[in-house]
């Protein structure tokens, strides 16, 4: 019996026989926690008739596709990266830039996918991820993009706990999203601020912060973390060194945003 099999719960039993009457079959693949459970588990079902497919464009942070890469190699995931350029359309971060960046990079994705013989194309949303400002959810619908754990009604906690369950490393991976959603709309995009904001939250994260966003308003970096971690942000060592990286990087103004990390900050402006 397979780790697979030998779980019992009902939205993941659900999962299993949704992915057997749904093949061959392509996932998007981010490689984070939802992503990397369903590669690993349409894997396990569907073997020889599932691939994963990984963006990266230059708005997508390089540890999150290298990552990608190295959990699709451990797990024997087939996997292919496809590299696309920013879409024309949101080199000025409209409001919409997810439903644009969506319909682009999913248009794609389809005919990759389709082109290497897969029928069905999925992603990883879930039944949380119906809540809330999603208007890439309108692209996908408007595509065909299948979301099987949406189907199973799993939730994010559900995901979390199974990967656990099943010993995946990304059971507790901290969400992300791309580098678009940490600058204001209607603000020109270009490789340089990309480059900076990756920068200066990869530095946090080796001073041992998990979820965070690094909001960028020009010269001024507005940091976003959760709460119980301001006392350990703000000790002077720390405090210190996070100016003094984050002025080599060019920001002349480094802030707290005292309301603490939340997803989706600008949507609220």
């Amino acid at each position: 019996m397979t780790q697979i099999e030998k779980i019992n719960h009902k939205g993941f039993q659900k999962l299993v026989a949704f992915l057997k009457d749904h093949a061959p079959a392509a996932l998007a693949f981010s490689g984070g926690t939802d992503s990397a459970f369903l590669a690993y588990v349409a894997s396990g079902v569907i073997p020889d008739r599932f691939s994963a497919y990984t963006f990266d464009t230059p708005y997508m942070n390089r540890t999150e596709i290298r990552e990608a890469r190295e959990f699709c190699e451990e797990y024997e995931i087939p996997h292919a990266v496809i590299p696309l350029p920013i879409p024309a359309g949101i080199l000025n971060n409209p409001r919409n830039r997810c439903y644009l960046c969506k319909l682009t990079l999913f248009t794609t994705f389809k005919k990759t996918a389709a082109h290497d013989g897969m029928q069905y194309f999925f992603d990883g949303t879930n039944t949380d991820d119906t809540q809330g400002y999603r208007p890439g959810r309108k692209a996908l619908k408007e595509l065909g993009i299948i979301s099987p754990l949406l189907e199973s009604g799993l939730t994010k906690d559900d995901i979390r706990h199974l990967s656990k369950e099943l010993g995946l490393p990304t059971w507790n991976k901290p969400s992300n999203a791309c580098l678009l959603t940490r600058l204001p709309y209607n603000h020109t995009i270009t490789q340089e601020i990309l480059e900076r904001i990756e920068k200066a939250e990869s530095y946090l994260h080796k001073l041992g912060f998990g979820n965070l966003r690094v909001r960028t308003h020009h010269n001024l970096a507005r940091i976003e973390i959760p709460e119980k971690d301001f006392p350990a942000i703000t000790r002077k060592e720390i405090k210190d060194k996070i100016l003094e990286e984050f002025r080599k990087l060019g920001y002349d103004f480094v802030t707290l945003d005292l309301q603490g990390f939340r997803s989706g900050s600008y949507d609220n402006l």
